[in-house]
């Protein structure tokens, strides 16, 4: 069954076989225990090259399907069953693209245990959102994912269930102040990498905006940072902007991406480069590109975080970090069966791999500096 071809468009090779290999476990072709292969059976088997083998088993080992035995291969990893049941799967606002897909990928790993899913979804109210989250003690379920919004009284609210011991998982977010159980991407990388491609191109003045209330997009704006320092930069603070956005998490953002843009636009040195906290407030920075006569990529760049389906369909096509956001939804609920079945383990995290999709909205700058004018500004 490994053996299948096929591969849709946009997928990447190593992706479909992790497809392949994932699907062949979920169907319960390789019992837990048994060995799936070495990477180099696998290569010559599917006659691709080792590091495609490598890149889909690490995100298959990611993920809590399999692991590597040193000087045996990869074996499907033994996990433990809960037997039946119901979970709770708690959302902001399913209309956003990532959350739904992570709720199915919450789903699909529920279903290898028989347990039944509600997906419980605050439509974007941030006091429902709470009262969710506070009310899951006594809900009736075994567990809950929580595709989470941020927050000081959602942390608070996150501390107090932790406290009850009531067994979760926080899914796209990673607390700060206590150790609990939690899957993100890894949202380093994916600024290192966006910051890296940047610089490769000839940018030298890079700007952040995002809301940096949150610990994800806290990180990426760090892997930034990384990549302009290894590559002797400066990232002053004039080209950071933290979005004001109060506690309405799920409002209307575009007058402070408006004020941003234009603020980035008056700032000395002058951006070439934009980069978004994710894509919806890339599409918001567009628009207000747009506004004061800028045209992507020709005047500046821009890229992206998420790779939501807009991403695409911008114009022009939005440069963007790709998140595994189905393959998130899986390894929370793999989490979430190890909280349940023990409840004293301790807690564990996961940051999946990500990856950088480039597009139409990026390109060279029109002029060049060289970085070692800049060292030392």
């Amino acid at each position: 069954m490994l053996t299948e071809t096929g591969k849709s468009t946009g997928t990447s090779i190593y992706e479909s076989l992790a497809a392949r290999i994932r699907r062949t476990i979920n169907d319960g072709d390789y019992a837990p225990g048994q060995l799936i292969g070495s990477e180099h059976e696998l290569a010559r088997r599917e006659n691709i090259s080792r590091m495609t083998v490598r890149r889909a088993s690490e995100l298959l080992i990611h993920e809590g399907l399999l692991e590597r035995r040193p000087g045996k291969g990869l074996y499907v990893r033994a996990t433990p069953t809960v037997a039946g049941g119901t979970i709770q799967v708690i959302v902001g606002n399913l209309a956003w693209e990532p959350v739904l897909q992570m709720s199915r990928g919450v789903q699909a790993g529920a279903k290898i245990d028989g347990l039944h899913v509600q997906i419980y979804d605050a439509h974007g109210d941030f006091e429902l959102d709470l009262s969710l989250v506070e009310q899951l003690p006594t809900a009736g379920a075994k567990g809950a994912v929580i595709i989470s919004t941020h927050g000081p009284r959602f942390s608070e609210a996150i501390c107090r269930l932790h406290s009850q011991g009531f067994p979760f998982v926080l899914l796209d977010h990673r607390m700060q102040d206590i150790s609990v159980s939690s899957v993100t991407a890894d949202n380093l990388s994916g600024g290192y990498q966006a910051g890296q491609m940047l610089i490769g191109l000839g940018h030298r003045h890079i700007a952040f905006i995002g809301d940096l209330i949150t610990a994800t997009c806290k990180e990426r704006l760090a892997g930034l940072r990384d990549a302009m320092g290894d590559g002797g930069l400066p990232l002053p603070r004039s080209l950071v902007v933290d979005l004001v956005v109060g506690w309405d998490r799920f409002g209307d953002w575009s007058e402070c991406v408006r004020q941003g843009v234009e603020q980035l636009m008056q700032a000395t040195p002058r951006p070439t480069a934009i980069f978004c906290s994710c894509d919806a407030v890339a599409r918001l920075v567009y628009k207000a590109l747009d506004g004061l006569g800028r045209r992507i990529p020709q005047d500046i760049s821009v890229v992206g975080y998420d790779d939501d389906p807009l991403a695409e369909w911008l114009q022009p096509g939005l440069t963007t970090v790709r998140q595994p956001f189905g393959q998130m939804g899986l390894a929370a609920m793999e989490l979430l069966r190890r909280r349940i079945t023990d409840p004293a383990a301790p807690p564990e995290f996961r940051a999946l791999p990500v990856e950088l999709v480039m597009r139409q909205s990026v390109s060279a700058p029109q002029v060049a500096e060289p970085i070692e004018a800049l060292v030392g500004r």
